[in-house]
């Protein structure tokens, strides 16, 4: 026993470094490449996205990940759209990407990432960072808003905020993506990730970052978007519970 015990964890560790190699190294071949085009021209954003799809697909491919989806999106490419999808795994971002790619997506995430060497530069220049402990910070979301789905471009938020405790199938939700949607009269495109917590979970033990990983498909259940024609801020916390509910039924059947 003691040996297969020593076995398993041989193998995270190793599966953990093979992650962040490949997460160091695609960052630095794909996107920083990618990333000229938003130097050049800040409003290549979409040029800039193909490469992020690129990036996102070949690190699920070699991590031994593949993508089941109940079926494609069908979207408006005209419109812009709020994606939003339960936050469980490292690989969520990855996942929602790949999902998407015909779409292009920029995610309003925590301030804190930028901190993450050559990774955070990047993320700094082409998501929408958010102070959560700042109003300024948060009332400035909604200009960056703005200029995005000027250019069809759609947005993507986990409304939990962040990744739960491994015993929590789904947290609560915090306001920002509907108080987003409903704002500028953005549809909902909600993504349920069913496999992502067991395929990569966030941590174990004290060691956080490090996961319990391995290979698999990865189930996502897209639904068709949610209008938010003529909602107001009354219809929120409304809106809020039947996306949460909607993900709580897509969980709760496997």
């Amino acid at each position: 026993m003691k040996v297969v015990k020593f076995l398993k964890y041989f193998f995270w560790g190793v599966y953990n470094i093979w992650f962040y190699i490949l997460l160091t190294v695609l960052t630095i071949i794909i996107l920083c490449p990618g990333f000229i085009f938003l130097v050049v021209n800040k409003r290549a954003y979409k040029h800039f996205y193909f490469f992020g799809v690129m990036w996102s697909r070949i690190i699920l491919f070699f991590m031994g990940f593949y993508p089941i989806i109940n079926q494609k999106l069908d979207l408006d490419t005209k419109k812009s759209y709020v994606f939003v999808g339960n936050h469980v795994s490292m690989i969520d971002v990855f996942l929602m990407v790949s999902v998407a790619a015909k779409y292009p997506l920029v995610f309003v995430g925590k301030k804190e990432v930028e901190k993450i060497p050559i990774f955070g530069y990047l993320y700094r220049k082409t998501c929408v960072l958010v102070d959560r402990s700042s109003p300024e910070s948060r009332k400035a979301v909604f200009k960056s808003i703005r200029e995005k789905i000027n250019n069809e471009i759609n947005v993507c938020l986990f409304p939990e905020g962040t990744v739960p405790a491994p015993e929590i199938q789904l947290g609560e939700f915090k306001q920002g993506a509907f108080s987003i949607a409903i704002e500028h009269q953005m549809p909902i495109v909600v993504c349920t990730f069913l496999d992502n917590k067991k395929r990569f979970p966030w941590s174990f033990g004290n060691l956080v970052g490090v996961s319990k990983g391995r290979p698999g498909g990865l189930r996502v259940i897209t639904h068709e978007p949610i209008s938010t024609n003529n909602l107001t801020m009354s219809d929120m916390k409304d809106l809020r519970n039947k996306v949460r509910n909607i993900m709580l039924k897509d969980l709760r059947s496997v």
